[in-house]
């Protein structure tokens, strides 16, 4: 099942609930629908996060000799 239709469903079992109770079938449904959901968004997360790549600034500047730091301690603070 596409997420999209995940969604979808998710949305109807929402608004039936607010009319009427679930059945159990409706329930476990439901429950299962939103593991799938949740598992999803964590998947795009874990991706988005995979994919950042951390730059230390500072690295890129002093250890290229570029520093401004003229004080001779050899910190390379600014």
């Amino acid at each position: 099942m596409e997420l999209k239709q995940v969604i979808v469903r998710l949305n109807e079992l929402y608004h039936k609930s607010k009319l009427v109770s679930l059945t159990s079938t409706e329930l476990e449904e439901r429950d299962s629908l939103r593991r799938i959901y949740l598992d999803s968004i964590k998947q795009q997360f874990k991706a988005t996060l995979d994919r950042i790549e951390v730059v230390d600034q500072e690295e890129e500047t002093c250890g290229s000799g570029k520093c401004d730091c003229n004080c001779g301690c050899g910190h390379h603070h600014h």
